[in-house]
């Protein structure tokens, strides 16, 4: 098997086994669950910056550029947003819809090109598009509680993914200078309620000291994974094994955690699914066009 497509995938069922662990620490709330994991990632993300060379030049360099370190600021927010409804989500019961943005977030991406880079969808895209609003439609209008879980998760992921066009700086060494553009509020927090009494870390058992201190390396690992796989083969097939992810996510949801998926919500996911599965078809027709081109060249 190909070199990338491993990395890739070990990235991915990490990312996909994310339920596995935040349930861990059920117990903790979410918002100092999402502080430790960004506080965490910081030494995490240090240590392959400063192993990597084309990294650590790819981070002094941002530090240089005021106009990658606003950008950053912003993608930080997203990724804040993204990291810290998902945990809640785990927290809360709600994989399942969670998993729900995840499947979204592609077709997402796909209007934001065409929205805010005025890209052309083909005939396909266009139908995948549609079959997926009208499965998230169905769903708000079916369900009892509004999915705002899973349409947060989808539209900051989508987000991020879209502004992150926008900027040079590459995935690993621009996490780390968006963590530490927020990571002193994390720290802030953190430092509040254990001088306030409230701290789950450090007062209450061993095990959730170190399930909390390794979600750094939970975080990052995953992410570097990728990154070194998708230099070794196609974004096309790398965006194609994305739906792992959320699948993976679902099932543990619905399987391991018990999670209720009744018929409506079936009915809704079916519209995102049939909407994903043109979409990937229209990737792979993309790439057969491509492919000839690059030999005959």
């Amino acid at each position: 098997m190909n070199k990338g497509i491993i990395l890739i995938l070990m990235g991915y069922i990490g990312w996909g086994l994310f339920p596995l662990y935040w349930a861990l620490v059920k117990h903790v709330p979410a918002f100092e669950v999402l502080s430790h994991r960004m506080l965490w990632s910081v030494p995490v993300l240090i240590i392959f910056v400063a192993f990597i060379t084309s990294w650590r030049s790819d981070f002094f360099s941002t530090l240089k550029n005021k106009r990658e370190l606003g950008w950053l600021l912003l993608t930080s927010i997203l990724i804040t947003i993204n990291w810290g409804v998902y945990v809640y989500a785990v927290n809360t019961d709600r994989v399942v819809e969670a998993s729900m943005g995840y499947f979204l977030s592609p077709l997402l991406h796909v209007l934001g090109g065409l929205i805010i880079f005025k890209e052309h969808l083909g005939p396909l895209r266009k139908l995948a598009v549609t079959f997926a609003t009208l499965g998230v439609l169905y769903y708000i209008l079916s369900v009892e509680v509004f999915p705002w879980i899973g349409l947060v998760v989808g539209f900051s992921f989508a987000a991020y993914g879209i502004l992150r066009k926008f900027i040079k700086t590459s995935a690993v060494p621009g996490l780390l200078v968006e963590t530490l553009l927020l990571v002193p509020l994390s720290l802030g927090y953190l430092v509040f309620i254990e001088m306030n009494g409230e701290a789950v870390f450090l007062n209450l058992n061993l095990n959730t000291d170190i399930f909390l201190g390794l979600a750094g390396l939970v975080t990052v690992v995953p992410l570097v994974l990728f990154t070194a796989g998708a230099r070794l083969m196609p974004m096309t097939t790398a965006g194609i094994l994305f739906y792992i992810t959320p699948t993976m996510q679902f099932l543990i949801g619905a399987f391991i955690f018990k999670e209720v998926v009744n018929t409506d919500q079936l009915i809704g996911f079916s519209g995102i699914w049939i909407g994903l599965a043109l979409y990937s078809f229209s990737l792979l027709k993309r790439q057969a066009k491509i492919e000839p081109s690059r030999e005959s060249a």
